[in-house]
């Protein structure tokens, strides 16, 4: 007898012979409920296309978890110097799909970790950067596989890894096609799987952060032949809901406002749930002013045609790239005496937003409530915010009293300068002096999401606690109306998409974005032109840059003075001044360290029933703070966490590069082991013949810019 996956056997050694017995008449009366609610397997992205990230599997317990040990290691063999691997793997069977350093996709025995099958998408053109998983569809006894690197989205089946020959263009899709633009000109890619209704396949995208970036509209294609079935503008269209809540300019571009973090989906209601980003420039919105519908939303939409049913704007007119970074979790739970189906949104602003997914509404007293104006010429941020949206994690301002208190000499080092910003509470708006803001575009909460228990009702969640510093600075320094001719054009395109990242100055922001200056020391000219138009590491593909905008921006990264056709420097017009962020800065203490009061990075667990923390501890630490007997600060972390039906609540994610089991009732470390780099990814939790695996991507790098690896290690107990 098979039952949920276990065997027999196994069945027998956990559980006696009387629950044993009672369990089985149990199962005989679920037969007819779909095996993804018992939680058994991992076919989907986050576990399930509710987002729920959890696993009903419990041989692994909070009395043997110590015994953990790795059964297998595969190493993709592809990594490069600060190549991430963020993938979830899915399991189908026995077979795991997973992706590389260079987005190969791998399919893999998932009891042994032999590799099966390899795809390669080099010779498409294409190779390298972030990917969080695949897709698996299937129609009858044939499924495949979608995978998307760069601009394409391939199909592959599933047994062999051969591309589909009739799916869209010889088993690929051109992800630029259908936005309304030029395709040449748009740069888009699709970090997080997208997700299938009945024959669709939905996606968000991922569109870049700069002035000319790309629109981020939903999109549903035909899962069997890639024909393009419908879109809903999340920058509506002239006539369309929402339109009026933008200041239109002549000859401005409009981006972003994407799904990058996933979706879920309601399959008996047939709705779709999208959260979305902010509208670009990220930081500066004069091109953009009023609220900017449907930037930072989750709407509903009906899946099967892409018509709205409803949306919640959780920040207005964003100008502090408050995305919200995940796919909302699909909950039940009893309020006020009666079962809500409803949904959870981790936040970067650290609250969990509570929505009634039926009808949208706020099933929290949610304020509006006044905050500061900003003093960036031409910028007008929004007067009002939304404050209580649902569960806060993450403290939201940072005073004075909150600093860090690791040492005295930290302690006076921040408050000096914590002096010389402008802090005037939670969504003071970035400045030209510099903003602390607290929680930052590092959350808060990311793109790992939470795990949902829901048989207990309880939320397990990874945070950040870390403040940065949101500083301006004009891409017109000399002020003249409308000129750009204080900057050559290569320094003003390379501020307005590079500077986020690798800092105003090109000096670099540690590890994660390295130091451009002396570019032409280390790299040829041919191949930091693959980089920019190909991606590389975290950095993505600007595959949308034309000829004239791609040998400026090299003229001036290879140090090369750019003449216009009559030896004298171009000026370039332009119909607003723009500003641009110098970099993302954590605010930080004279080592380095946050200047914030740790903990700096935690693990919460959340009892819905009550809406309240039940505990938090802080996940990962620091050796060398260690080492001075300072108590552990948690760190700065990517990925998620997994809870699962064993007591266990598993996630890597810290700077350290540990895996961790904690115990789900207290928040207790039971078990950590070393990884071979760090796991920045969320875990997946399956069963191969009665035996059950944790597996997890230990690629390092990412944003912490600890030391690249290529390693999927799976653990399991040890064999009878």
């Amino acid at each position: 007898m098979i039952w949920m996956g276990l065997t027999e056997k196994n069945l027998m050694r956990i559980w006696p012979v009387k629950s044993y017995l009672i369990l089985a008449s149990i199962a005989l009366g679920c037969a007819g409920k779909q095996q993804e609610d018992t939680y058994q397997t991992w076919e989907h992205y986050r576990a399930s296309k509710t987002a729920a990230q959890y696993s009903g599997l419990s041989s692994i317990n909070k009395d043997n978890v110590h015994l953990l040990q790795p059964a297998w290691t595969f190493h993709t063999g592809d990594k490069r110097e600060r190549t991430p691997m963020e993938c979830n793997p899915i399991i189908l069977g026995n077979t795991m799909y997973v992706t590389s350093p260079q987005l190969d996709l791998i399919a893999l025995e998932a009891a042994s970790g032999k590799e099966l099958w390899r795809f390669d998408p080099e010779p498409f053109g294409v190779s390298g950067g972030v990917n969080r998983g695949v897709t698996a569809y299937t129609d009858g006894d044939k499924t495949r596989i979608f995978m998307p690197v760069g601009h394409w989205l391939f199909a592959l089946d599933a047994n062999t890894g051969e591309l589909v020959a009739e799916f869209g263009e010889n088993g690929k899709l051109d992800l630029r096609q259908d936005l309304g633009k030029d395709p040449e000109s748009l740069s888009v890619a699709l970090n997080t799987p997208g997700i299938i209704y009945q024959d669709l396949l939905i996606i968000g995208s991922a569109t870049g952060e700069g002035y000319n970036a790309s629109p981020g509209h939903i999109r549903a294609y035909s899962a069997n032949t890639g024909e393009f079935e419908w879109i809903f503008h999340t920058i509506p269209q002239e006539g369309q809901l929402g339109h009026d809540t933008w200041r239109w300019v002549e000859d401005e571009n409009y981006g972003g406002t994407n799904n990058w973090g996933g979706m879920s989906l309601d399959e008996e209601r047939g709705w779709v749930y999208v959260a979305t980003g902010s509208p670009t420039y990220d930081f500066y919105g004069a091109n953009r002013l009023g609220e900017n519908l449907f930037a930072n939303c989750i709407i509903a939409l009906d899946a099967g045609t892409g018509k709205r049913q409803w949306h919640y704007q959780a920040v207005s007119h964003d100008v502090w790239d408050y995305d919200l970074p995940c796919a909302p979790s699909l909950v039940d739970f009893p309020m006020d005496g009666k079962t809500v189906h409803a949904l959870v949104q981790p936040s970067k602003m650290g609250e969990l937003i509570l929505l009634d997914r039926i009808t949208g509404e706020p099933l929290t007293e949610v304020q509006e409530r006044a905050v500061p104006p900003s003093y960036v010429p031409g910028e007008v941020a929004h007067p009002t915010q939304k404050f209580d949206q649902g569960i806060t994690i993450v403290p939201q301002g940072l005073d004075s009293s909150y600093l860090t208190n690791i040492s005295e000499a930290a302690a006076e080092y921040a408050r000096a300068e914590f002096k010389k910003y402008r802090n005037e509470g939670f969504y003071t708006p970035p400045s030209l002096e510099g903003t602390l803001t607290f929680p930052a575009t590092r959350g808060g909460m990311l793109w790992g999401g939470l795990s949902y228990d829901p048989v207990n009702q309880m939320i397990y969640v990874n945070a950040n606690e870390i403040p940065m510093v949101l500083q301006l600075r004009s891409l017109s320094e000399n002020q003249e109306e409308g000129a750009f001719n204080s900057l050559s054009p290569g320094q003003r395109i390379y501020l307005s998409n590079c500077a986020n990242c690798h800092g105003a100055d090109r000096q670099g922001l540690g590890e994660a974005y390295p130091a451009l200056t002396g570019l032409k020391n280390r790299h040829s000219r041919a191949s930091a032109r693959t980089i920019i138009t190909g991606g590389n590491g975290v950095m993505p593909a600007f595959s949308g840059f034309d000829e004239q905008q791609l040998t400026v921006l090299l003229d001036y990264l290879m140090e090369v003075e750019a003449e216009g056709p009559d030896g004298e420097q171009e000026v370039i017009e332009a119909p607003l001044d723009r500003y641009v962020l110098q970099g993302f800065r954590i605010f930080t203490d004279e080592e380095g360290f946050p200047a914030s009061r740790p903990p700096w990075g935690t693990l919460n667990a959340i009892d819905l029933k009550t809406q309240s923390i039940k505990w938090k501890v802080p996940l990962g630490e620091y050796p060398e703070l260690k080492e001075r007997g300072v108590a552990p600060t948690g760190t700065q972390n990517f990925g998620g966490c997994v809870a699962t039906a064993g007591g266990i609540v598993f996630i890597g994610g810290s700077a350290d590069e540990m895996f961790r089991a904690f115990d789900a009732d207290t928040g207790e470390v039971l078990w950590e082991y070393q990884l071979p780099a760090g796991g920045y990814a969320v875990p997946s939790v399956y069963e191969v013949e009665g035996r059950q695996y944790v597996v997890i991507a230990a690629g390092g790098a990412n944003r912490l810019g600890t030391p690249a690896g290529d390693a999927y290690v799976a653990f399991a107990l040890p064999e009878e």
